[in-house]
């Protein structure tokens, strides 16, 4: 295909441009985009395309693209679930759409012919008809930046400001626009803080990925918890529920009966030998310190291993010194006082 296109410089500031291969697919379907109505054939068949439609095939598309087809397809999808673009697809082909194509490729030409004519006329009058040719490019302008959603942007930009999409960006990994707005649609439904919390549990359970984050959320909806609180008091309810389960678990007939005395000792050295590494420790106590958890949680997390007071997490959170160099520090101090 011959001739240019448009690109809009806020491309630059959308989401679209943070991703590479979104930008390269997003671009490949604006330049097979018809700029005019046309024909095309697809086998005997005659295909009338409107401006801004090309018929798409994936086969084809990974090929000019350099892509897996698996991948083609999966950020086709994206831009079809954002409505960037729409697919008509038939049992021979499929037919793509570049919505709000008329407003990226808007033609100008007329409208600048028509101001050259109008400068041959007074000085008076041509200061009118500047003034009406700046108001009405303002006026075009705004309606674009309007109608055109930003190129990809579809939630609102305080939602992309929001704490939950930066904590996403900073913690779990890039924001695609799928997911930003299903972002949007839980911190309407829940609230902003639970859903940051729904992720620190993801993240606490070694589980970095926004399914499992939307696993945690349908699970609060379907329990009816709508605060923190509520959540936090099923956490330790699903906790107790674990532990009772395993004590209560059935014990064969012919198992000698152990004192209880007995039992906790044993429990105790098993706990003992469950304590975690230095390395282990450290990246808990890291974590911890991420989330903004309690001193008394992150001691929990470590099984009361080490004694950290405030100004150890302080000096954790502030850079002094990372987690494992105190917990050396203190392992070294210990040592020295059993001699």
């Amino acid at each position: 295909m011959q001739g240019w296109l448009k690109l809009h410089r806020k491309i630059l500031h959308s989401e679209i441009f943070e991703n590479e291969k979104l930008l390269k697919v997003f671009i490949y379907c604006l330049t097979k985009a018809s700029h005019k109505s046309t024909e095309s054939r697809v086998g005997r068949q005659k295909v009338t395309l409107k401006p801004g439609q090309f018929i798409f095939g994936r086969k084809k598309a990974a090929s000019e693209l350099s892509m897996n087809e698996s991948t083609v397809r999966d950020y086709i999808k994206i831009l079809q679930e954002d409505s960037v673009i729409s697919i008509n697809t038939t049992n021979k082909y499929s037919v793509i759409t570049v919505e709000n194509w008329g407003i990226y490729q808007s033609n100008d030409e007329e409208h600048d012919n028509k101001i050259t004519e109008n400068r041959h006329q007074k000085d008076s009058s041509l200061t009118s008809k500047g003034q009406q040719k700046d108001t009405y490019k303002n006026e075009r302008e705004l309606k674009e930046v309007k109608n055109v959603k930003e190129f990809i942007t579809t939630t609102t930009s305080e939602t992309m400001n929001s704490e939950a999409v930066q904590f996403y960006q900073n913690n779990i990994g890039i924001l695609h626009p799928h997911i930003s707005n299903e972002i949007a649609r839980w911190i309407a439904e829940l609230g902003e803080d639970l859903t940051i919390e729904a992720m620190k549990r993801a993240l606490e359970r070694n589980k970095v990925s926004w399914g499992y984050v939307k696993s945690i959320l349908k699970s609060w909806v379907n329990k009816g918890i709508k605060t923190i609180e509520q959540a936090e008091a099923e956490e330790v309810e699903h906790r107790n529920k674990i532990h009772r389960k395993h004590q209560f678990s059935k014990v064969p007939s012919n198992q000698e009966v152990i004192p209880e005395w007995f039992k906790n000792r044993n429990d105790k050295k098993q706990n003992e030998n469950k304590k975690p590494t230095i390395d282990g420790a450290a990246l808990a106590i890291e974590i911890g310190i991420k989330l903004k958890r309690s001193r008394e949680n992150i001691l929990e997390a470590i099984h009361n291993r080490y004694d950290l007071s405030e100004r150890d997490l302080q000096a954790i959170r502030e850079g002094e010194s990372s987690a494992k160099e105190i917990l050396l520090n203190k392992t070294s101090l210990e040592v020295a006082g059993d001699r």
